[in-house]
């Protein structure tokens, strides 16, 4: 399947639970407070700052931090999501940033899986090639005229080569980006250092300075400290991106030697075939026996896929699309003066799903391939139906895709969100529309709509709730 690019998330989580934090503070001014309230405006500042705390890290580092804090925080606030108190709609929104982190964390396991699948896919793709190359040289064995047999070979042997070059072209990729991000991680080491060094100077600056120097001293030293632990930060995550790619790499070196040791048994065959006549027969049985293996490993494999599949790569995203819903369903609660908040977050866990669902897509995509290669390849087993079941699984999580992207431009547009933020916001509705399968209809010339006419449609669109709604700047 091909799914456009994942659009760029229109409010951090950091950036939302500031803007609820702000949302509900203004819902309450002016308000009697009570101990209920107390509480649970202590319970959403407590959750914000939780939320805050996983901001300023890299949680693809600190995953089992970040679950742990989403848990904790989605524990505080939760009693208070649908209490009868000025935070009830502020909490109920910490808990579905709560539980949308959650679900970007099982959402990023069930994109490991994913990978993983896709690596077993195109290994079992490629042995089945070496099954064909068995095949190929069974049939050449089997015949006592050489001449197509050694045009077969040849042709073999030119497709391998092909694939040599291929998979070195990758190798170097990955070679260049892994030397790339490596002198990245250098340069950012060592700025991190030159900012420690920098600090420490200045402190060794402080006995000799007065009280008043000193104090700007210490704000300076922790500049440097703050700017050194970023770039330390950016460091580690860069070496994360390189421990990815280097099993890709090597994977790649392995499909290298692969082939170059198919294409070296394939130029010895070519130039024993004609001494191997007489013993044609012989050598074609042989030949057979090693495609029977290879179709025997290749139908293991099949099998170690397909349940890789079914207890592995549908339970997590399963678990990410169920997390997911879990925090739409949270916001049921948040219908009060953070309505436009609400819809916000909203729409960020809707595009979260739709982005689960579409990787969902693709790796049933990727099945559909390789059973059809399969099936191609006339490897016995219930390709077909396997097949079509994950054709029909495919487009039903396509079509839940667009169905979620389609609502996170709904939620988007249901903020009602006003000023200069108003254009950009309904610049992304259209993307996620259009990434939803929505084709813009062409714009037609007409009257505009009376007054009369634009009260009736907001009163039909929205309720009279969202007249007491905060409104959200750019600076919120």
């Amino acid at each position: 399947m091909t799914q456009d690019t994942a659009p760029a998330t229109i409010l951090s989580t950091r950036r939302i639970a500031q803007i609820a934090s702000i949302a509900a503070l203004l819902a309450l001014a002016g308000t009697q407070g009570c101990s209920r309230s107390d509480d649970a405006e202590v319970a959403v500042k407590q959750a914000g700052r939780s939320f805050n705390s996983i901001a300023a890290g890299d949680p693809t580092a600190f995953e089992e931090f970040s679950e742990k804090t989403y848990r904790q925080a989605e524990a505080l606030v939760a009693p208070h999501a649908g209490s009868e108190n000025g935070y009830a709609e502020a909490a109920a929104v910490s808990v579905a940033l709560a539980k949308n982190g959650l679900a970007s964390l099982a959402s990023q396991t069930a994109s490991s899986f994913e990978t993983q699948a896709l690596h077993k896919a195109r290994i079992i793709r490629g042995m089945i090639n070496e099954q064909l190359t068995m095949s190929a040289l069974a049939k050449a064995a089997g015949q006592f005229d050489a001449t197509q047999e050694l045009a077969d070979i040849e042709r073999i042997i030119k497709l391998r080569q092909e694939d040599v070059k291929l998979y070195q072209a990758q190798r170097d990729e990955i070679d260049a980006k892994i030397a790339s991000i490596d002198t990245l991680i250098a340069d950012l080491r060592s700025k991190s250092q030159v900012e420690r060094n920098k600090s420490g100077a200045l402190e060794l600056e402080m006995p000799r300075v007065s009280a008043t120097k000193a104090a700007q001293i210490v704000q300076q030293v922790r500049e440097h400290t703050l700017r050194a632990d970023q770039f330390e930060l950016e460091a580690m995550r860069n070496d994360g991106i390189v421990g990815q790619l280097r099993p890709g790499a090597r994977e790649i070196s392995l499909n290298v030697e692969k082939a170059s040791s198919q294409i070296a048994l394939l130029q010895d065959a070519r130039k024993e075939l004609k001494a191997r006549e007489t013993s044609s027969r012989d050598d074609a049985t042989q030949a057979r026996n090693a495609a029977a293996q290879a179709t025997k490993r290749i139908q293991d494999a099949a099998a170690d896929y397909d349940e890789f599949c079914k207890n592995e790569v549908a339970p997590a995203n399963e678990a990410a699309i169920s997390m997911a819903r879990a925090a739409i369903s949270a916001l049921r609660d948040a219908d009060g003066p953070i309505k436009q908040i609400a819809s916000l977050t909203k729409s960020s866990i809707e595009q979260t799903l739709a982005e689960c669902h579409s990787r969902q897509a693709a790796g049933f995509a990727e099945s559909a391939i390789l059973y059809n290669a399969l099936i191609e390849a006339k490897i016995d087993g219930q390709w077909s139906s396997l097949a079509q079941d994950a054709l029909e699984s495919q487009a039903e999580s396509k079509v839940a895709a667009n169905d979620a992207f389609q609502a996170a431009a709904s939620s988007l547009r249901n903020a009602r969100i006003k000023g200069d933020e108003a254009e950009k916001l309904e610049a992304t509705a259209l993307r996620l529309d259009k990434l939803g399968g929505v084709v813009p209809e062409p714009e037609l010339i007409d009257e505009p709509l009376d007054d009369e006419s634009d009260e009736m449609m907001d009163d039909e669109e929205f309720d009279s709730s969202t007249e007491d709604e905060p409104e959200i700047d750019e600076e919120g």
